[in-house]
């Protein structure tokens, strides 16, 4: 009874660690926040869904991060490529590979 009960402990455990290391720290969620806040809400809005204060100058207009199908394939990848090269009338932004984590998980986080 007592290998059982250390077996169900021990494996409780590592689940609570692999779900502790999978989710963002709620500083780099914030962080992310802020460079969201700073970089992206002039287009892409507050809210994430592409209705910022200058969104109705683009055609197309910017991307609507809380739909479907935004979520679909790499994500990570499709983010940060777009901060990193630009896309359409976007422009790259200067950010760090630890400043463009913390946006996508906040991304994640705030419009997923």
């Amino acid at each position: 009874m007592g290998k059982i009960l250390s077996w169900t402990l021990a494996v409780a455990l590592l689940g609570a660690a692999m779900l502790a290391a999978a989710s963002p720290a709620k500083a780099q969620v914030e962080s992310g926040k802020q460079i969201y806040e700073d970089k992206c809400t002039l287009c892409h809005g507050s809210d994430g869904k592409g209705n910022g204060p200058a969104a109705s100058s683009f055609s197309p207009p910017p991307v609507d991060f809380t739909t479907p199908g935004f979520w679909k394939g790499d994500v990570d990848k499709k983010i940060a490529d777009s901060i990193e090269n630009g896309k359409g009338a976007m422009p790259a932004l200067d950010l760090s590979s630890k400043q463009i984590r913390e946006v996508i998980d906040y991304m994640k986080h705030t419009f997923k």
